[in-house]
């Protein structure tokens, strides 16, 4: 799994069970980009070694925390 969340790339294994998807050691590059540096920061926490469930809408990849709390929406280009 891979991408970029405004300003640095990321990857990460995964694993997936049902409806539900676990990132396991993700690694992203470390480019200092300001006034994007917070939105990656919490993108990353929300799947860092996290299980979320997922849902796919056409180009459209939807991540939800476990909790209902946090959502990523992330689209394929």
């Amino acid at each position: 799994f891979g991408g970029n969340v405004g300003c640095n790339s990321f990857g990460a294994d995964y694993k997936v069970d049902g409806d539900q998807i676990t990132f396991v050691s993700i690694v992203s590059t470390m480019m200092f980009c300001e006034g994007i540096s917070d939105q990656e920061s919490i993108v990353l926490g929300i799947l860092t070694d996290k299980t979320v469930r997922y849902q796919i809408d056409g180009d459209q990849l939807t991540l939800t925390s476990t909790d209902g709390a946090s959502v990523v929406a992330l689209a394929r280009k």
